[in-house]
C-alpha cells in the first residue's frame, strides 16, 4: 500500500521507470521498444491507473474513466499479441533480421537515447488517462466531460481501424511475402494502420479535457508528436517499398494514386488541383 501510495503522488510521472523496463527489449532490438515495449506500457498504465484511482481516491470508477482504462488495456493487449504473433510468422522473418542487423549496428548509447525516449513518450501518454480518472473529471462542466466521451469514440473508431489493417497486411504477407498489399483497406491510403494510431491518439489528448490549460497542452502535444513520427515513418517506407516493388505489376500506378496516409485530405487537394488546372 505505501508503495501505491509513493506511484499515487507522483503519478503518472512515476510510471517512468515501469515503462523503462518494458521498452528495455529495445538494447536487444529497437523493435522491442517501438512495438512490444509500446504495448506493454499501455496495459500497465491502464491497470496502475485504475488501480490507484479505486485505492487513493476511494472512490469507484467513473463509467467515463473506466472507458478510458478499458481502451487503453485493449489496445495495449491487441498491440502486443498482434506483434508476437507476428515475429513468429515466417513472413516477418526477413524484415526482422533487417532491423535486429540494424540494431546490432547501433552503439548503446543510440540504444539508450531510444528506451528512453520510448519510454517516457509512454508515462507522458498515461496523463490524459490520470486525468480521465480523477474525481474532478466527474464535477467537470457537461461540455469538458462530451469532449472526453467524444475521446473514447474517437480512439475506439481508432483502434478497429489499425486492427483491422494489421490483420489485413499479415494474411497478405502470408499469402505472398514478396508482393505488396494494395487492395481493401489499404486502396484508400497506403498505410492504414498508421491512420488508426493516428486516430487512437487524437482520441486519447481529447479524454484529457478536463484538465487544467497546462495538462490539456500536454495531452495533445503527444499527437503532433506522433504524427510527424508516423508521416516521416510513412514515409521511408514509401521509398523503400518503391525500390522492393518497382518490378510488381500495378504496383506503381497504386503508389502514385494512393494517398500516403489521410485520404480525404487527398481527394480535396486533387479536386482542387483540378478546379486550378481547369481555371
Amino acid at each position: 500500500m505505501a508503495a501505491l501510495s509513493t506511484l499515487a503522488a507522483f503519478w503518472p510521472a512515476s510510471s517512468w521507470p515501469l515503462t523503462f523496463v518494458a521498452c528495455s527489449g529495445g538494447f536487444s532490438n529497437i523493435i522491442y521498444s517501438f512495438g512490444l515495449g509500446y504495448g506493454f506500457s499501455m496495459t500497465i498504465n491502464a491497470g496502475l491507473t485504475a488501480l490507484i484511482a479505486k485505492r487513493c481516491h476511494k472512490a469507484p470508477l467513473s463509467p467515463f474513466g473506466l472507458a478510458c482504462c478499458c481502451l487503453y488495456a485493449a489496445y495495449g493487449l491487441r498491440l502486443s499479441t498482434f506483434l508476437a504473433r507476428r515475429h513468429l510468422d515466417d513472413s516477418y522473418t526477413t524484415k526482422f533480421n533487417s532491423l535486429q542487423m540494424k540494431s546490432d549496428m547501433m552503439g548503446f548509447g543510440s540504444k539508450f537515447a531510444i528506451v528512453t525516449g520510448v519510454s517516457f513518450s509512454q508515462a507522458l501518454y498515461a496523463l490524459p488517462l490520470a486525468i480521465a480518472t480523477s474525481p474532478a473529471a466527474t464535477r467537470a462542466p457537461r461540455t469538458l466531460r462530451s469532449v472526453g466521451w467524444a475521446g473514447v469514440g474517437i480512439a475506439a473508431v481508432g483502434l478497429l481501424l489499425e486492427t483491422a489493417a494489421d490483420e489485413q497486411k499479415l494474411a497478405g504477407k502470408r499469402s505472398d511475402p514478396q508482393a505488396p498489399v494494395m487492395d481493401g483497406l489499404y486502396s484508400y491510403c497506403k498505410h492504414p494502420n498508421y491512420l488508426g494510431e493516428f486516430i487512437f491518439h487524437c482520441g486519447i489528448s481529447c479524454m484529457g479535457a478536463t484538465g487544467n490549460a497546462m495538462k490539456v497542452a500536454a495531452c495533445v502535444f503527444p499527437t503532433f508528436f506522433m504524427a510527424v513520427t508516423l508521416q516521416n515513418s510513412a514515409r521511408r517506407l514509401d521509398r523503400e517499398a518503391d525500390h522492393r516493388y518497382k518490378d510488381i505489376a500495378g504496383f506503381a500506378n497504386w503508389a502514385s494514386s494512393t494517398p500516403t496516409l489521410f485520404p480525404f485530405v487527398h481527394a480535396i487537394s486533387q479536386k482542387a488541383s483540378g478546379a486550378s488546372t481547369t481555371a
